[in-house]
């Protein structure tokens, strides 16, 4: 078995873009992407970070991360993946940069985590410290039914109570949309952190008005994909 404490950190990928989704759409943004994660959701745009056994990451220090983060000039850093809450995020913290994390919301940050992501390959981390998570901005995106995935009800309402963190859903039809107001009313969710956005991996499938009309009518915010418009399924956008 090999054991992953603290460092490395597994980055699949990293680019500069504009933030397509969530409350920061269209924001200037470095991605960095971690490898791994601990869902196989059946509509995934990043199954490449956790599908099969090719080495396709490179293993970094944080040190080196924080260099990467600072060679660029994008002031916005969105660490994604993957599941980047397998890693200490914590850690990586530069001055004068905002950051945001992309995550499915099943882990808590605050508490130390032990998961195996393969067979041979456990990673370990300590707690992450909340005075400094606190300051990130943290897109919550929990699995609907149409993902095949269960929710971690614990987690779930860790994020709920949070104030640094908004929701973001990803629907197909009305049917989802009601999915994710039980899950809202389940959890006591604040409706002005929910974003909802349109699954599909083409300009097509995000242009359906009557569906954002209803996204509206129930009170919650729409978020756009604007990467998928833009650049479809092209890596490094």
């Amino acid at each position: 078995m090999i054991d992953i404490l603290e460092t490395p950190f597994f980055l699949n990928e990293h680019f500069e873009s504009i933030q397509g989704e969530g409350n920061y759409a269209g924001a200037n943004s470095l991605f960095l992407r971690f490898h791994f994660c601990n869902l196989t959701c059946s509509w995934c745009d990043s199954k490449f970070t956790w599908f099969g056994n090719e080495r396709n990451y490179v293993e970094y220090s944080s040190n080196q991360i924080k260099a990467i983060i600072t060679s660029h000039q994008a002031p916005h850093i969105v660490l994604t993946g993957g599941e980047p809450t397998l890693y200490r995020l914590d850690k990586l913290v530069v001055a004068n940069k905002k950051f945001h994390v992309e995550s499915n919301g099943t882990f808590i940050p605050t508490e130390p985590l032990e998961i195996a992501v393969r067979e041979n390959l456990t990673i370990r981390r300590d707690a992450m410290n909340e005075a400094i998570i606190s300051q990130f901005n943290w897109v919550i995106s929990p699995k609907l039914s149409n993902a095949r995935q269960k929710l971690n009800d614990r987690s779930l309402r860790f994020w709920a109570q949070t104030s640094y963190s908004i929701f973001k859903f990803v629907v197909r039809n009305t049917d989802d949309i009601n999915e994710v107001e039980t899950i809202v009313n389940k959890f006591s969710i604040s409706s002005f952190k929910v974003y909802l956005a349109l699954e599909g991996q083409t300009l097509e499938s995000q242009l359906k008005p009557s569906l954002v009309d209803e996204i509206v009518k129930r009170g919650y915010n729409y978020s756009p994909r604007l990467h998928v418009m833009l650049w479809g399924m092209q890596r490094g956008k």
